[in-house]
């Protein structure tokens, strides 16, 4: 085909060159102005028919360029001549494939669209200029509104809302109460930053977690209860009933006038019984008032590998006793920010109860694991006891709940408010031969 073309454009010029021949030969030579003005007529024919050769597969291609750029793929193109049909179904091909990228990329963009628009999130993308480029129907159904063309018309909502958006930095989620049209909202708040074409973006996304959390707070609420209504039943229905007892005894006593001595030390025994559950009772009311005035952390760097070792030392002796095998495994240098006594006595209860659990087993072994992951300090305590029951397991942590005749049931209580404190957290697996305590933070 480019052979062709290029005998084609020889001819031309060889037909050019002959008009030219002509028009210089007739009026230099013959001196015939009518000749001359033929032969000129032929040689303008022949360029322009040139031209016309040599720009009409040329504009074909700008036009097939330019209908690229402006995503036009409408065109088809033809030429009648076989020579030309290579090119031209060339450009329906491509013409055709870049449609169907076109078609596939408008499919996807229609996809997540609806996606977004479905979603129970909040979501929001800005640019560098607080321009609102994208925001979904969940979003204007939180403000209220019908659509949001800037970040600047937040603020006619909410001024604080506007703020959180604008600072929020990249994956650190924050925890937002507002209030909307007098309605208190509780949002958890997060953004990502991204670039599309050297473009700076911001992602931000909005959950409305008032549901979840009060259904939390309710389920806490109900088992802290119940612990209480138990703990408090467990002493207040005995006081009752010896008392009722010994109130009909004394009654009897007194209408008979007549004391008997036995009489005398069961009415003894009964008010000292009662006594003591009072003083259960005291105790238990100040365990609850320690648990709820725990105090601000004083934050130090603490040696972990010294801070095992304390507490491997401090429970020294019921280890020898029970022939367990404790071993520590961290790094020397390990260092921890947080308040050491806090920490101390969550070892120290996390210990315990690995002791305690361990009394009745072959072989016992405690394990203290320290090590960084994810640039988290990592805190493990490890038996391999009888394990904690399955309808047991998600109570461990609620006030005064406790699977041992003896337990107080705020130990576990203690540490994970310590661990929020030190804004980490506490958590447990449990299977038998396997209880791990893992400190987060």
């Amino acid at each position: 085909m480019v052979f062709n073309n290029k005998i084609r454009f020889l001819v031309r010029i060889l037909i050019l060159s002959v008009g030219i021949f002509a028009l210089i030969y007739s009026a230099v030579i013959l001196h015939s102005f009518i000749k001359s003005l033929f032969a000129l007529a032929y040689t303008i024919l022949s360029i322009s028919e040139m031209l016309l050769f040599m720009n009409k597969t040329n504009n074909d291609f700008i036009s097939f360029l330019n209908a690229l750029i402006y995503e036009d793929f409408t065109n088809y193109y033809s030429r009648s001549k076989k020579h030309d049909q290579d090119v031209y179904s060339l450009f329906n091909k491509l013409n055709e494939k870049y449609r169907k990228i076109a078609f596939e990329k408008e499919v996807q963009h229609a996809f997540l669209q609806t996606i977004i628009k479905h979603i129970n999130i909040g979501v929001l993308v800005m640019d560098n200029e607080g321009g609102v480029v994208l925001v979904n129907s969940y979003f204007l159904r939180l403000l209220n509104v019908n659509s949001v063309k800037s970040i600047k018309e937040i603020k006619n909502k909410s001024a604080k809302l506007q703020n959180e958006i604008e600072n929020i930095e990249s994956n650190k989620p924050k925890l937002l109460e507002l209030i909307l049209d007098g309605e208190l909202y509780r949002l958890s708040v997060n953004a990502s930053h991204f670039k599309l074409d050297g473009i700076s973006y911001k992602l931000v996304s909005l959950q409305d977690i008032n549901i979840e959390l009060d259904e939390q707070e309710i389920n806490a609420w109900q088992k802290l209860i119940r612990v209480l209504t138990h703990e408090i039943m467990n002493s207040v229905t005995p006081i009752s009933s010896l008392a009722s007892s010994l109130n009909k005894l004394l009654t009897k006593a007194i209408n008979n006038n007549n004391v008997d001595p036995k009489h005398l030390e069961y009415l003894s025994d009964g008010l000292n019984a009662v006594q003591n559950r009072s003083e259960g009772l005291i105790k238990f009311t100040e365990a609850y008032k320690k648990l709820t005035q725990v105090q601000y952390p004083d934050f130090k760097s603490i040696n972990i590998h010294k801070l095992f070792e304390n507490v491997i030392l401090l429970h020294k002796s019921k280890i020898e006793e029970f022939k367990i095998e404790a071993t520590i495994s961290v790094k020397s240098d390990l260092n921890l920010l947080a308040d050491k006594s806090m920490i101390e006595q969550i070892m120290i209860n996390l210990i315990k109860n690995s002791i305690q659990a361990l009394e009745e087993i072959k072989n016992p072994i405690i394990q203290i694991k320290g090590f960084i992951e994810n640039k988290r300090v990592i805190i493990q305590v490890i038996d391999n006891g009888k394990g904690i029951p399955e309808d047991k397991i998600d109570k461990i942590f609620i006030p005064f709940f406790t699977t041992k005749d003896s337990g107080s049931g705020i130990g576990l209580s203690f540490a994970r408010q310590v661990m929020r404190l030190h804004k980490g957290v506490i958590s447990v697996k449990s299977v038998p031969e396997n209880t791990i305590f893992t400190l987060k933070f």
